[in-house]
């Protein structure tokens, strides 16, 4: 008996098409995906690059507020009052509260980066020697009021 060859079925026409429609679909939402994440970063780069200039165009006035409160010490340093002349030129600078404090004058500001966050600076000047002690000098936010604290367990039932 002679029977007939059977050919061999292939993969079919449909299958290529529905793999080629799949991956042209896979590639199309991943450069979605793609130019989205491309999107973000650079967004988040400017934000950062913008706080970056408002912190020191901030710590520049920090440091012009330091610089005439130095030359108002060495200047005082000369009178024969250091204390009174120290709060009477320092009383000029807007912002600037002075305290006694133990061999000097304690001089706290601050400087504002934006409208949350602050450059808060504490230096004494000192009366005998022409060098001053930075105490603080370090950013915050404006209120610590307007932060909610955390719900921590303290141990008690």
């Amino acid at each position: 008996m002679n029977r007939p060859k059977q050919k061999n079925a292939g993969i079919g026409v449909g299958y290529v098409t529905i793999m080629i429609i799949f991956a042209t679909l896979c590639l199309t939402v991943f450069a979605v995906l793609s130019f989205h994440a491309a999107g973000s970063n650079d967004a988040l780069n400017d934000r950062a690059g913008e706080y970056l200039k408002e912190y020191y165009e901030a710590d520049t006035r920090a440091k012009e507020i330091l610089c005439r409160l130095d030359e108002i010490a060495d200047s005082s340093r000369n009178s024969l009052f250091f204390a009174e002349s120290f709060e009477e030129g320092a009383g000029e600078i807007e912002g600037v509260s002075v305290k006694n404090v133990n061999g000097g004058i304690s001089a706290e500001y601050s400087v504002a980066i934006n409208e949350r966050q602050n450059i808060f600076v504490s230096i004494t000047f000192f009366e005998t020697n022409k060098e001053y002690q930075i105490n603080v000098w370090q950013t915050g936010t404006n209120s610590f009021e307007d932060e909610p604290g955390l719900n921590v367990w303290d141990g008690t039932f």
